[in-house]
């Protein structure tokens, strides 16, 4: 049985031969049990060393470079319960704007399946990220607008200064960003500087803000800051804020929505 201190290091240099570990393979390897194999694989994946996918561990791509698909594939499951749940603050008549990112990404998704569903007799949705173009369904009920800029492959979304022009003359009923960290210090923050930059441009221009993140991003910080608490409506997770986050965000009245509850 290979020490519990050297469980990681075992793994990682075996996804750097390989690419990928079973939790079969990592049972038969390590000589501990399956929940222990779960949590590591678990404990990999929020420490940013791996990704896991239908019981699969796999190797990061570039841990020096964002990957749109990469990305969708850590806490997919958690992403897909907040997208769900975001999709249905999405009204009749409204003027949105979906942020990208993987998170949104899931909430343009179940935004979809409703429009697919005729509930809307009109929605006008506005958005940088290409993936949610594509992924969201043709209708004569919504209007999809894909603003320019400069293009970023692995982000498959524009941002920079054009794109900010592009965003000036819209007013949005809501927005839907997304988030690489919040804490009660910083507020909301994002690892892009373009991006950062668009969704303060964009929330200046929205009545209601909503915030998409899983879990792992409260109490975090990333390298930019773009909203206070205070510039925030709402926030869509899925699991419950630290007892110290929990309080910031109710004294600037940012209404936590629970994946499953609302709170």
């Amino acid at each position: 049985m290979i020490r519990k201190n050297e469980r990681t290091h075992y793994l990682l240099n075996y996804l750097r031969r390989t690419g990928q570990v079973s939790v079969s393979e990592a049972l038969e390897m390590l000589g501990v049990s399956e929940a222990t194999v779960r949590r590591l694989f678990a404990s990999m994946e929020q420490d940013g060393l791996a990704l896991r996918s239908h019981g699969m561990l796999r190797s990061v791509p570039d841990r020096t470079m964002y990957s749109f698909e990469a990305s969708a594939q850590v806490y997919s499951r958690e992403k897909q319960s907040i997208g769900r749940m975001a999709a249905m603050f999405v009204e009749d008549g409204d003027t949105i704007y979906l942020d990208c990112g993987t998170t949104v990404f899931q909430m343009t998704l179940s935004l979809s399946q409703r429009i697919a569903a005729g509930e809307f007799s009109a929605l006008n949705v506005v958005t940088n990220s290409i993936a949610n173009v594509q992924a969201l369904t043709p209708s004569p009920s919504c209007r999809i607008i894909l603003v320019g800029g400069e293009y970023d492959s692995a982000r498959r979304d524009f941002s920079g200064p054009l794109t900010e022009r592009f965003i000036t003359p819209f007013h949005f009923n809501k927005c839907f960003l997304g988030c690489d960290g919040v804490t009660s210090s910083d507020g909301f923050s994002s690892k892009n500087v373009n991006i950062s930059s668009l969704n303060t441009c964009v929330m200046e221009r929205a009545d209601a803000v909503y915030v998409l993140c899983d879990a792992s991003k409260l109490g975090r910080s990333a390298m930019v800051s773009y909203a206070p608490l205070n510039r925030v409506s709402a926030l869509v997770t899925n699991a419950e804020p630290s007892r110290e986050l929990r309080s910031a965000l109710q004294s600037a009245r940012v209404h936590v929505n629970l994946c499953g509850a609302d709170l």
